[in-house]
């Protein structure tokens, strides 16, 4: 039976709950009463209560329920006692009951509770009310108190004049901006909290739909080009449409015909085949271009590829493929649209479905998820036919049923969506105008709006389609599709707690836990986890993430918006356009031959046009940031939180929050205020050291740094924009100005050590993700380099590499060294700084390379032709001296690739039979080549002590080699299972292990806050807490730190792989290829220490993951295969005979498990992990 929605339950309790009046019910209140808690006892039952009292269904909407029967009670007077019990469970907060209220309700609705706390010797639930009633009053005086000014918006930008850009129309604001002004006008509502936020994601809602139907008016209007100038863009379109529409409707006729001519053998519709030569014959295309209406298939094919344009890294264009796709995909979703429409019919199940209910209208998702339900229910009926001699139909079943089809391939969407586009390219054409040099003459030419075209990306033949540069241009400027979606902005009240992988969050919206991309085993491996309760201490974590409330620091706003609104640049803010200057360069006289001249102005011209380009993004971007804070100023927000597939937290909301810029991290505050007590203001202190960029001293010097400082602090507080500006030199400069702010109030008040801090004050790790490494290698230098060691002073770990890497290279040069002699002055910490940063992400020497010669060039002491060699050069050194800093980890860094190689190379003992019979193919010319890599499907999978599952993304996508109307294309189904990329998942596979680490450490951190009564914020590696728990939050971010780390994390990975992949079996070609002898042993093992990997082999991989579909020849790219001797040997395990493993044979091949295989953890070093609680700046 089909429960029905909370709001049903809500309507009818609270409607039973109202009757409970004595005065209007007499005698029969009492029964009303019981009614009403009966039906939320048959709600709680429903939900898994089983009889107690305590909120049941949160996940579900629950709370309405207790809303509406919380207001039936307050409607007639009602005692409150039998809600007493619920109000006890912390998932149901009396604020989140008074919020449903009107304001006209509330002070009788807190008397009545706070009298029956008393009653109940509940002393917090009085707390609560009376913080309630306050956080109301204030929010109340706060609405009447000042109307604040206006954000200046960024107007619709419209060329540039020779020496100065384009003076836009100051009245014209950009419709983006427009637009989320009305979505957030939904704020500045008198109702409360919870209503407010349901309105809020409405009206966030509805403005993208506004986006949309703005740009579909458009579109059919008539393409008046005397009204706005941005309608220009539309009216081409609507252009286009009528074109395309007769073009597709001669096309039809034409293939009908076609088929016609055909003799009946050779008419029939038969499943379609495809080759590099061959196209869609006309009579499948046919079948499926009459599946809509004409001009239905023409708008679809216009606002896909116009929605493309500029996707995929391809300037003013898209690729070919990625736009044939979605057009294809964009018919296919339309057609079932209708068909559930015109067939089950608008007022059916199926059809109620697929609307969404903030939109009201059908979602591409719940479409989707609608059909593939119904082609269960399909395919389910004709089991139960097959089983009851197929003459007996099930109760369920209905005429969708019989004529749902199953989703479209590929291929099917290539063919359809290449003939629509190639019909589009013939027929959208544009004016195009131009002065003539020599008479002054303006000559107009008609152009194709598209071309097809090629390109070279990373030196493979690409096939695009390119727009005409006028097209382009008034794209930049014509707001087509939702440019900036305002779905997700932050909430008014605290988010939806997470209770499955994937309920939580906003109220209304539906978002995932995990950011994934097109990972269907991440998300069956998260949704198992989720639905057998493994989940719950990530969910718990991220519940804290989210619970935090923020407000914007007013005073930093006002200073913002007044600098904004002057248009003068401040700061990382670049100016308004009227207030820009961008110097234009003289253009050569046309009689000047010297082409270097020409060069130098189109160079010198690219680079001014950039800038500008530049700053009006930057421009939109802060515009949008300080509109939002505008809305919410009166306000506490909360940003929910979810997570990528690492477990790496990150707010849902992407503007205004913690992860953003220093203009954003400036403008927030905590919602709540914790006296200084005796160490705040030293941590305010410090904090403003740490902001301005003097954090490489102790504490001590920090604190004093902000003492000797105090006349510019009390100058930025007081005269932020007509001072001496000292906040502005800082590193971070908003985020100073801000903590000048608040010291300056501290400083000022009678007792500071009482002032009430609401300023988030920041612990930062040291190189994060090095600090995990030296912990679980037990490096003691290594450990010392990253802070887990005590000292006097923070140790600076880019400083510490590049001390020795001048040591090596003034060694050298006594040597006599040539390269070493090229370097005159020694290296600073700037040179090494990126490249010791990313050898936790696996940093390669070409890698490493690249990056010091960027340092290079900017340090100019280098000459030219000698940058390579001295890049090379201090690159090997750089990596060689990390190796030595941090040998336990990076011997833990090999062991996790290895163990990821051999991984990727293994078989499921049930496919080793199968497997070894098609080990070998032979092709066309007679050649036998080794096919094992196409059996590699296994991903590098493990589950963090948190109990996420993670799985690595990383395969190689099955291309064909497919001819349209166009091109030929190479092509791949995402659905399809396709073998690993070893490359990449081995790669990958150490930074992503560590990155789920510090992940783990920072949820176990913010669940210990939560438990202490400590605010917590962070952004990865940074942790935020008030200036006066700075010191409890460093001890529990150490406590956490040392629980995580004093389990055998390597081992337990090691374990967990056995667990996994211990049977799975690794193909060698024979005895012969693993060493015999333990002299070959003991060089094998000295070689996996000196160089993990062969070069050789590496060469001999293809990666197609890395390639993009059209790049690929896919004949040449399967007979490249790893020779299958070197399967094993590649991961650095050669030197294993029959008495290590047990070698066995399974057809023609010889086989180990890959429990024989995996080597042993690596030994730790003798560092104590809980020596990191004696260390001060360990995070500081």
């Amino acid at each position: 039976m089909r429960i029905p929605e909370a709001k049903v339950w809500a309507m009818v309790i609270e409607g039973v709950a109202s009757l409970g009046n004595v005065h209007s019910h007499g005698s029969s209140a009492p029964k009303w009463r019981g009614r009403a808690a009966r039906l939320v006892e048959q709600w709680g039952e429903a939900h898994g209560a089983r009889g107690s009292k305590e909120p049941a269904g949160m996940d579900r909407d629950g709370l309405r329920v207790y809303q509406g029967w919380f207001n039936g009670l307050i409607n007639s007077h009602s005692p409150l006692d039998p809600i007493i019990p619920y109000l006890e469970h912390s998932s149901l907060p009396i604020s989140s009951l008074l919020q449903g209220l009107e304001p006209s309700a509330l002070p009788l609705a807190c008397q009545a509770v706070i009298e029956a706390a008393d009653s109940h010797s509940l002393p917090g639930l009085r707390q609560d009310v009376l913080a309630f009633q306050g956080l109301e009053k204030q929010r109340r005086e706060e609405l009447v108190s000042e109307i604040i000014e206006e954000v200046t918006p960024v107007t619709e930008s419209a060329g540039k004049s020779s020496k100065q850009a384009h003076i836009s129309h100051r009245n014209e604001a950009r419709f983006a901006i427009a637009n989320l002004r009305q979505a957030l006008s939904a704020i500045d509502s008198s109702s409360i909290p919870i209503n407010r936020q349901r309105a809020l994601e409405n009206a966030s809602l509805q403005a993208a739909r506004a986006e949309l139907e703005e740009s579909a008016k458009r579109i059919q209007a008539a393409g008046d080009t005397s009204t706005l100038q941005r309608s220009v863009l539309q009216s081409w379109m609507h252009a286009w449409l009528g074109e395309l529409t007769v073009e597709l409707e001669k096309r039809i006729a034409s293939m009908q015909a076609e088929i016609d001519a055909l003799p009946e053998s050779k008419a029939a519709v038969t499943p379609p085949k495809y080759s590099a030569t061959a196209r869609m014959k006309p009579q499948v295309l046919l079948m499926y271009l009459s599946l809509l209406p004409v001009d239905k298939l023409a708008l679809i094919t216009i606002l896909e590829i116009m929605r493309m344009s500029g996707s995929g890294g391809i300037a003013d264009g898209m690729k070919v493929l990625r736009g044939m796709v979605a057009v294809g995909k964009a018919v296919e979703t339309e057609f079932r649209a209708e068909t559930i429409k015109n067939v089950a019919g608008v007022d059916s199940y199926h059809w109620l479905k697929t609307i969404d209910p903030q939109t009201q209208k059908p979602s591409r998702q719940l479409i989707g998820s609608v059909w593939k339900k119904i082609g269960e229910q399909a395919n389910q009926a004709k089991r139960v036919g097959k089983n009851e001699g197929g003459g007996i139909l099930p109760p369920n079943h209905d005429d969708m049923q019989d004529i749902w089809t199953p989703a479209w391939s590929r291929m099917i969407q290539l063919g359809v969506g290449s003939e629509l586009v190639d019909a589009l390219l013939k027929v959208a054409k544009v004016e195009r105008t131009a002065k003539d040099r020599n008479t002054g003459e303006i000559i107009t030419e008609l152009q194709p709006a598209f071309t097809h075209a090629y390109e070279y990306v990373r030196g493979k033949k690409l096939g695009v389609i390119k727009l005409n540069p006028v097209v382009a241009a008034r794209l930049a400027k014509d707001d087509i599709g939702v440019v900036i979606h305002p779905k997700h902005l932050p909430m008014l009240v605290e988010p939806r707690p997470w209770t499955a992988h994937n309920k939580g969050g906003y109220l209304l919206h539906s978002v995932p836990v995990m950011r994934y991309k097109e990972s269907l085993e991440q998300q069956k491996w998260l949704k198992a986890a989720s639905e057998e309760g493994h989940l719950e201490p990530v969910f718990h974590g991220l519940d804290v993430l989210s619970s935090t409330p923020w407000r914007v620091n007013r005073r930093v706003f006002d200073v913002v918006l007044e600098s904004w609104n002057r248009g003068e640049p401040i700061a990382d803010i670049p100016p308004s356009e009227d207030k820009a200057h961008y110097e234009f360069p003289e253009k050569p006289d046309s009689s000047d031959q010297d082409p270097q001249m020409r060069v130098q102005y189109v160079e010198k011209t690219k680079a001014v046009l950039a800038q500008q380009r530049k700053d009006h993004a930057e421009r939109c971007k802060f515009n949008y940031n300080i509109e939002i804070a505008r809305s919410y100023l009166k306000d506490i927000f909360y940003l929910p939180h979810n997570m990528d597939f690492r477990g790496r937290a990150y707010p849902i909301p992407p503007h205004l929050s913690p992860v953003g810029d220093d203009l954003c991290r400036g403008l927030l505050t905590f919602g709540t205020k914790k006296p200084l007590g005796e160490t705040g203001l030293k941590w305010l202190q410090i904090h403003l050291a740490n902001v301005y960029g003097y954090d490489k001293a102790s504490f001590a010097e920090r604190a004093r740094f902000a003492q000797e400082h105090e006349a510019d602090i009390f100058d930025s507080a007081d005269h932020p924009l007509d001072g001496k500006r000292w906040w502005l030199k800082a590193e971070d400069p908003w985020q100073c100005l801000a903590t000048c702010f608040e010291l300056a109030a501290a400083l000022r008040s009678p007792n500071p050590s009482a002032y009430e801090s609401s300023l988030p004050v920041h612990q930062d790790g040291t190189c994060n993700g090095m600090q995990h490494y030296a912990a679980l290698g037990g490096d003691v230098r290594g450990a010392k380099a990253v802070n887990l060691e005590a000292g006097d002073r923070p140790a600076d770990i880019y400083t510490g590499v590049v001390d020795i890497v001048n040591k090596v290279v003034e060694e050298d040069k006594k040597a006599g060294h040539d390269i070493a002699l090229l370097i005159k002055e020694p290296l600073g910490r700037k040179v090494v700084k990126q490249t010791v940063m990313t050898t936790v992400y696996g940093v390669t020497f070409v890698g490493a390379r690249d990056q010091i010669a960027k340092q290079l060039h900017a340090r100019g002491d280098i000459a030219q032709e000698h940058i390579f060699a001295v890049s090379s050069y201090i690159a090997k050194t750089v990596l060689n001296c990390i190796g030595d800093l941090f040998s336990g980890a990076k011997a833990i860094m090999d062991w996790l690739t290895t163990s990821a190689r051999l991984i990727s190379r293994s078989i499921p003992p049930t496919r080793v039979q199968e497997a070894a019979t098609n080990l070998t193919s032979t092709s066309r010319t007679g050649k036998i080549t080794s096919r094992a890599a196409k059996e590699f499907m296994s991903a590098v999978i493990w589950t963090t002590p948190l109990g996420l599952p993670v799985v690595q993304p990383y395969r190689k996508a099955h291309k064909k080699q497919i001819m349209t109307a166009l091109q030929s294309v190479y092509i791949s189904d995402p659905n399809a299972p396709s073998e690993v990329s070893p490359q990449k998942q081995a790669t990958a596979f150490p930074p992503n292990f560590i990155h789920s680490l510090d992940a783990t450490h920072m949820l176990l951190t913010a669940l210990k806050c939560k438990q202490n009564n400590v605010a917590f914020a962070s952004v990865h590696d940074s942790y935020w807490t008030h200036a006066a728990t700075v010191e409890k939050m460093s001890d529990l971010i150490r406590d956490t730190f040392v629980e995580l780390h004093s389990q055998d994390l390597v081992g337990k990975l090691r374990e967990d792989f056995l667990d996994r992949y211990g049977e799975y079996c690794i193909p060698i070609q024979s005895a012969k290829n693993i060493s015999t002898t333990a002299a070959k042993r003991k060089a094998a093992i000295a070689q996996r220490r000196k160089a993990i990997f062969d070069n050789a082999i590496l060469n001999a991989e293809v990666d197609l993951i890395a390639s993009t579909p059209e790049q690929v020849d896919v004949k040449a790219a399967e007979a490249i295969s790893l020779p299958a001797d070197k399967i094993v040997e590649i991961a650095g395990i050669s030197g294993l005979d029959d008495e290590d493993v047990d070698i066995f044979r399974a057809g023609k091949q010889n086989w180990v498990k890959f429990r024989d295989v995996l080597p042993p953890c690596p030994p730790r070093g003798v560092f104590e992990v809980r020596r990191v609680k004696q260390s001060a700046y360990f995070f500081s």
